[in-house]
């Protein structure tokens, strides 16, 4: 987030505050959903292997997108794979 304030030209706080404002929700927020709902994209629709998809969404942590994940969907992201229908 501080890249983005830095090139709206505003602080951290006021960039979360005027994002908050403009869009509904604080900017993580609207970062780690935008990411898990790819994620869930890319186990549904391509082969590309679950170990994979973490770093491609932008997590460092395979655990943290984990916790992520299961929080979003109610489920692990090998449960969600499973489950989903397949478009490839």
């Amino acid at each position: 987030m501080v890249t983005l304030a830095r090139e709206a030209g505003m602080s951290r706080s006021a960039f979360t505050a005027a994002f908050r404002e403009a869009v509904g929700t604080p900017p993580a927020r609207r970062l780690t959903a935008r990411r898990i709902r790819e994620a869930a994209r890319l186990l549904a629709e391509t082969g590309l292997p679950q170990s994979a998809v973490p770093a491609r969404v932008g997590y460092r942590s395979r655990v943290g997108f984990h916790l992520a994940f299961r929080t979003t969907y109610g489920m692990t992201p090998g449960e969600y794979r499973a489950t989903a229908p397949r478009r490839v």
